[in-house]
């Protein structure tokens, strides 16, 4: 069987305005690191991804130029996220070797696993596309002026990064998007959006975005309990 080759992007070019701080939220303290740095660890030592593709803003990208250059090349992100991610896209597409599939996540997301990582390539692999959910705990209700209705959570999943995508499937997706100008939040729209579809495996709990002040606590909780334990 021929060897699958992946790659990575991480999305890192947002301003994170949501954490209230001057700075990129990226480069907040994590641990004994940086949040963007524990992000892109797993991914610098998984075995099965063989390049990093880091998109960065102009005005900050010398905070990264220190980061495993061998294995890490810097994009230069756009206005969206989606605009990023295909920046990234026409790098991975000039390659010599063009890789059978890319995964695309969010440098906000520190906790991902190698088990993640491997579960959705795998799931890529077989079906062309996948991405982790998680399903939703709390009573979601629908709030329209005075009236409300409680929405079944049953078929409700909240989505996670990395989600992962035979490339040229994605890449041509991206690339029916700015055709059309369409708008997406999240990568796996983009696919569904030019008729193809995405399998889901299960995510992780606390592979959560660090998006707030209170994100960033519990993020500092978990490596400190790691630590004591």
């Amino acid at each position: 069987m021929k060897k699958q080759v992946a790659v990575a992007i991480i999305v890192a070019a947002g301003k994170g305005m949501r954490m209230g701080n001057k700075h990129n939220k990226l480069l907040l303290p994590l641990g004994t690191s940086t949040i963007l740095e524990f992000s892109i660890n797993t991914f610098l030592i998984h075995s099965r991804i063989s390049k990093i593709f880091l998109t960065v803003s102009e005005e900050i990208r010398g905070n990264f130029e220190n980061l495993s250059p061998e294995k890490i090349t810097m994009v230069e992100g756009g206005e969206r996220r989606q605009d990023s991610v295909h920046n990234a896209l026409l790098k991975i597409m000039r390659e010599k070797y063009i890789p059978d599939v890319v995964l695309i996540h969010d440098a906000a997301r520190p906790f991902c696993t190698g088990k993640l990582i491997d579960s959705i390539l795998d799931t890529t692999i077989k079906y062309g596309a996948a991405i982790p959910v998680l399903p939703l705990v709390d009573t979601i209700r629908i709030v329209r002026g005075a009236k409300t209705r409680i929405v079944d959570r049953n078929n409700l999943f909240s989505v996670q990064t990395p989600q992962g995508f035979r490339t040229k499937k994605i890449f041509d997706a991206s690339n029916k998007a700015i055709e059309k100008s369409l708008e997406v939040t999240d990568d796996a729209s983009l696919i569904e959006k030019i008729g193809f579809k995405v399998k889901t495996v299960k995510g992780e709990p606390n592979n959560f975005k660090i998006t707030t002040p209170a994100d960033l606590g519990r993020a500092n909780f978990i490596i400190n309990s790691k630590n004591l334990s």
